[in-house]
């Protein structure tokens, strides 16, 4: 071999190894910034989210993770993996690991009757949860989501109460399982450390504004005079609410939030753009949020079907979610009725507002939605649909510190193919690919027997 082809083998095989080096060094940088990991899944299973570093981060007193688990398992493993995320992010986790078989004592003391029971204490107080998965033999996919909501729990002094009207036709917040339901939004608010409550104003007249948030979700019957003036007095007097609102109706609650800088349009809003993302004509994909405390960082897309506009009056009033520049607010609902909805020129074209937030002069907040169906059973896990009424909830309580991105569980990841891309995937592979190799191995082979 020459001289030549001495030295381009040498410079190839260099350049070689000095990229493979590059590559490790900056797979290992990266993994030493995460604690020692390198995350590679698709929803970032194995970091804590930053609702969870933002919790810990603000924790003023410390809390105890203790894991009771067998000597040996798979279970163990994990939940060391990831609670020494959080002690990494705050000094005031503390992790101790417990072996039931041999510390009676302390299994004693906290009624613990299972392996991979998990105890969080506090000086005054202490939570059990159970994070076995008995088919992986390891702790399940939501244990984040387990242990970050015991944290909020634990630390929640004075525990904030949403009053959900009732008795106009609201949605229920006792039904998990009908679609219209919302069970699992009330499921989700007592995740956040809420209590939530039906309220039926009729009955109870003079509402307290004390740790407590009104929220009225989809009323379809009319309200008497005495129960508008209740509301009013509620708001007047330093009390937060959430409004979302259904197509049709509530003229009174609209006439009542006009009085506060809120618009909201007796009009639904049409987005046949929606259809290419996974919406529909009558469900509109956001994915424009203005900045605010709530939206900050926010990317994921939420779903509004049957959603009203909602527009501010007011400069103390904030939209936080956009329509598309396809949309429009369609007017003429008996055209709608009809199965048929045109813009013209009685019609507003988008990005229209379909949520807005604001701040009263006595320092309460009102949120409003212009769609209910959003945080129903049916749609609250789209996307970022949880999140962004949780959110919301948050900064109405003042929480704001628990604003951010609650943890994901695992979804199945999905390759789909179209006939014709399996067949041109088929002779790609199996055709093609083949091919050129067998044809380079040729050529070399050729150009070494002539050499």
């Amino acid at each position: 071999m020459s001289k030549k082809r001495l030295l381009l083998h040498g410079s190839n095989a260099l350049i070689l190894t000095v990229v493979v080096l590059g590559i490790l060094v900056f797979v290992n940088y990266f993994a030493l910034k995460e604690g020692g990991r390198l995350d590679l899944t698709k929803e970032k299973l194995f970091s804590i989210s930053d609702k969870t570093k933002k919790l810990v981060n603000g924790l003023d007193k410390e809390v105890e993770i203790i894991g009771f688990f067998k000597e040996l398992g798979l279970d163990k493993k994990q939940f060391v993996d990831l609670t020494n995320q959080y002690k990494r992010n705050s000094d005031k986790i503390i992790i101790k690991l417990v072996d039931p078989d041999k510390s009676p004592g302390l299994t004693n003391k906290y009624e613990v009757t299972e392996y991979s029971t998990v105890v969080l204490a506090t000086e005054n107080d202490n939570l059990k949860i159970r994070l076995s998965d008995p088919l992986s033999e390891g702790i399940l996919k939501n244990a984040e989501e387990e242990i970050t909501n015991a944290i909020i729990k634990l630390s929640t002094d004075d525990k904030k109460t949403l009053y959900f009207i009732s008795g106009h036709g609201e949605r229920d917040i006792n039904n998990a399982n009908e679609v219209g339901g919302f069970g699992k939004l009330a499921k989700a608010l007592q995740d956040e450390g809420y209590e939530t409550s039906e309220l039926i104003i009729k009955t109870e007249l003079d509402l307290s504004n004390t740790n407590s948030i009104l929220v009225l979700a989809g009323s379809k019957q009319p309200f008497i005079e005495a129960e508008i003036d209740a509301i009013k007095k509620y708001l007047d007097g330093g009390g937060s609410a959430l409004f979302m609102f259904e197509p049709r109706g509530s003229s009174q609650i609209v006439s009542l939030l006009s009085e506060y800088g809120f618009s909201i349009g007796n009009n639904i809003v049409i987005d046949p753009s929606s259809k290419l993302v996974g919406g529909g004509d009558v469900a509109p994909i956001i994915a424009q949020y203005p900045s605010h405390k709530i939206t900050d960082g926010f990317n994921f897309a939420t779903m509004f079907p049957y959603a009203r506009t909602v527009e501010k009056n007011s400069a103390d009033i904030s939209p936080i979610a956009m329509t598309s520049d396809y949309s429009w607010a369609e007017t003429n609902l008996d055209l709608f009725d009809s199965g048929a909805a045109d813009f013209d020129s009685n019609d507003s074209k988008g990005p229209l507002s379909i949520a807005a937030v604001g701040s009263l002069e006595n320092g309460n907040k009102l949120a409003v939605f212009g769609s209910v169906e959003f945080a129903s059973n049916r749609f609250l896990d789209f996307s970022g649909n949880k999140d962004l009424i949780l959110n919301t909830v948050n900064w109405i309580s003042g929480d704001e510190n628990l604003i951010s991105i609650r943890p994901k569980v695992a979804e199945q990841g999905k390759f789909i193919l179209t006939s014709n891309q399996l067949t041109l995937f088929f002779v790609s592979t199996v055709v093609v690919i083949p091919l050129i190799i067998i044809s380079i191995g040729i050529t070399v082979w050729w150009k070494r027997k002539n050499m």
